[in-house]
C-alpha cells in the first residue's frame, strides 16, 4: 500500500508541500525498488543466517516505523530517506514469506496460498484509495492532508 499512498499523496499537495522539483517525485517513486535491489543479497544472507522468527517480525516493525516516519518528512531529502529504508526492510520480506510458506504448507497448498497474497495487494490499494480519500479531506492544522495519509495506513 506505500505506494498506492504515494500517488495518493501526490493528490493532496505532497510535491507541492515538500517544494519538490523536477523529476523528484520519479525519483523518490523508484527509491525503494532501487534500495530493493542493492540489499536483496544481503537480505539472502539474513535469512539463512538469522532464524525467521527473529528476523520477520524486526523486517515488518522497520518496515512500518519508516513508513510511519514519512509523516514528519517536510522535504525531498528526508522523504528519500525514509523510501530508502521501506525499501531496505521491504527487501527480504517477499522471499521471507515464501520460505516461510513454504515450510507451513504443503505444496500443493502454496500456490493457493501465494495467489491469495496477490491478490490481496490489489484489494489493499483499492481500500487504501477509498481511505486515503476520506483522509485527504479531514482539514487540521498540524498535519498537511498527506502526511494522515501515510500515517494512516501504517
Amino acid at each position: 500500500m506505500d505506494k498506492g499512498v504515494l500517488g495518493t499523496g501526490a493528490v493532496f499537495g505532497l510535491q507541492t508541500d515538500t517544494h519538490m522539483t523536477g523529476h523528484q517525485y520519479s525519483l523518490l517513486g523508484s527509491i525503494a525498488p532501487i534500495a530493493q535491489l542493492g540489499w536483496q543479497p544481503f537480505s539472502a544472507w539474513l535469512i539463512v543466517k538469522v532464524p525467521h522468527r527473529i528476523l520477520m517480525p524486526s523486517m515488518i516493525l522497520g518496515w512500518g516505523i519508516a513508513e510511519t516516519m514519512t509523516c514528519l518528512c517536510h522535504d525531498f531529502k528526508t522523504m528519500m530517506a525514509c523510501r530508502f529504508f521501506l525499501g531496505l526492510f521491504e527487501a527480504g520480506c517477499l522471499p521471507l514469506f515464501a520460505i516461510m510458506t513454504g515450510q507451513w504448507y504443503r505444496r500443493v497448498e502454496q500456490p493457493l496460498r501465494v495467489s491469495i497474497w496477490y491478490s490481496m495487494n490489489g484489494t489493499a490499494t483499492m481500500a487504501a484509495a477509498a481511505l486515503s480519500y476520506g483522509l485527504g479531506h479531514i482539514h487540521t492544522s498540524k498535519l498537511y492532508s498527506w502526511q494522515k495519509i501515510g500515517r494512516a495506513h501504517v
